[in-house]
């Protein structure tokens, strides 16, 4: 059992969220393991407010039901979310990896609440450098935890991995702490060696390697801007090129990569939309193409904050 603090949340949880940011605070949430549950690919009754499907295959659904939540990870769990979001029943398939389980609590099921209660949430990893957050949004693949962990080799703190939550009341918005790890696709394992002492690593329940990194300690640092990655396979590319995005432009780029795909809710599709309107008031936001290993360059991380002459951000 852990209660840690994540994306500004306190969570007590008696499933292995293995992150390093202990707190003895009163929990925002309290995660418990319930009874087991079949293996089912019914959709879930109620109010459908989010649903993923591809080829046929249902990957999950979160509905509103009579007096709670139900968030359905067809063949490995099902979440049970009290109707004031203080506590979640877990109810795991029968098999399912509970290594799997803990992944998905730290990401897709906090964000799930954290949307629920309003709070702007983005599909990015955030470094510490100096006293402000630089982030990396994007895909799954996209490079996002490879670019974080090219910057804490080379100096940087790390802020969170694949969840961003932010404060938009702040000007220019803050980062909340998350993840204390990066997980890594296996092509980026290599990245260990370029730290002058290699980061523990263990390999998580959805088959990466993560890297345990020196976390950030102030919440809420401030956003210094965004970098969309863009890795160039194969190409010449030597040395980073970056392009800032107008507002509109950054906009509908980062419509494209919410950190949870398939809303159907019209109330939180519209609130996100308005968010990432405040948002790019204040942050800059660039495309960032990017010469891409393995091998990668141990300089790539310093040309590119060169590259994007972030105003509160000096290499």
């Amino acid at each position: 059992m852990s209660r840690t603090r994540l994306y500004g949340l306190v969570v007590d949880s008696d499933v292995e969220l293995h992150q390093h940011r202990p707190t003895s605070a009163a929990p925002d949430v309290t995660i418990r393991t319930g009874a087991q549950t079949a293996v089912t690919q019914q959709v879930p009754e109620g109010q459908r407010l989010l649903h993923l499907e591809h080829s046929g295959r249902a990957y999950f659904t979160g509905a509103r039901q009579e007096d709670c939540y139900l968030l359905r990870f067809y063949g490995t769990c099902d979440f049970v979310i009290a109707e004031d979001l203080s506590r979640v029943d877990l109810h795991a398939a029968e098999g399912a990896d509970p290594d799997t389980i803990g992944v998905l609590i730290s990401g897709t099921l906090l964000s799930f609440l954290l949307a629920l209660r309003g709070e702007p949430v983005l599909h990015g990893s955030a470094v510490q450098v100096g006293e402000h957050a630089l982030a990396f949004v994007g895909s799954s693949g996209m490079g996002k935890s490879t670019m974080a962990t090219l910057l804490c080799a080379s100096g940087a703190r790390l802020i969170t991995d694949d969840v961003l939550r932010l404060d938009l009341d702040a000007s220019p918005p803050r980062c909340h702490l998350g993840g204390t790890a990066l997980r890594l696709r296996k092509a980026a394992g290599d990245l260990s060696a370029l730290f002058s002492a290699a980061p523990a690593q263990r390999l998580t329940g959805d088959g990466r390697d993560a890297l345990t990194m020196t976390p950030a300690e102030a919440d809420l640092l401030p956003l210094a801007g965004i970098v969309i990655p863009l890795p160039q396979h194969g190409s010449d590319l030597i040395r980073p090129t970056v392009t800032e995005l107008d507002r509109k432009q950054a906009v509908l780029a980062l419509l494209q990569f919410p950190r949870i795909v398939g809303w159907e809710d019209s109330a939180v599709l519209d609130r996100q939309l308005q968010e990432l309107g405040r948002l790019v008031e204040d942050v800059p936001v660039y495309a960032a193409a990017l010469p891409w290993g393995p091998p990668f360059s141990p300089t790539l991380a310093g040309e590119l904050l060169e590259a994007l002459q972030l105003k509160y951000v000096v290499p």
